[in-house]
């Protein structure tokens, strides 16, 4: 499953998606994996294209025409600059590579495991009675 974001940026308020194929042409584009490209937007050692191909295949990934796609990103980055479409670039792939589970592992808080209940390790059974 794609995740999506809604992000308002430059360019207006718009959805993203970087879904398997998206990554791919990614890749392929700024010839780097989409890790790389994470972390060049993060510490400053980005390229142009960078910022400019997470932007455009994440509006596509989120199914906005490529028509449309590259002519928004390109009046956008003409208009504000690179610098200025950095930010939500990094956020666009972050959700992509970081997509937080809405079923954690493990127990939910405040559950005892049962190996404590079993065992005699349980609260109850480790104070000092009277």
């Amino acid at each position: 499953m794609t995740h999506r974001v809604s992000k308002i940026w430059a360019g207006g308020e718009h959805d993203f998606a970087l879904g398997l194929a998206e990554l791919r042409a990614l890749q392929k584009n700024c010839d780097a994996g989409p890790e790389v490209i994470m972390t060049r937007l993060r510490v400053g050692s980005w390229m142009v294209d960078d910022v400019i191909e997470v932007l455009r295949l994440g509006l596509i990934g989120a199914e906005m025409e490529p028509k449309e796609a590259g002519p928004l990103v390109t009046r956008t980055f003409e208009q504000y600059g690179a610098y200025a479409l950095k930010l939500v670039a990094y956020e666009v792939i972050t959700a992509a590579l970081i997509v937080e589970a809405d079923d954690p592992v493990g127990e939910p808080d405040g559950v005892e495991p049962m190996a404590n209940r079993e065992n005699g390790n349980s609260p109850e059974s480790t104070v000092p009675g009277p």
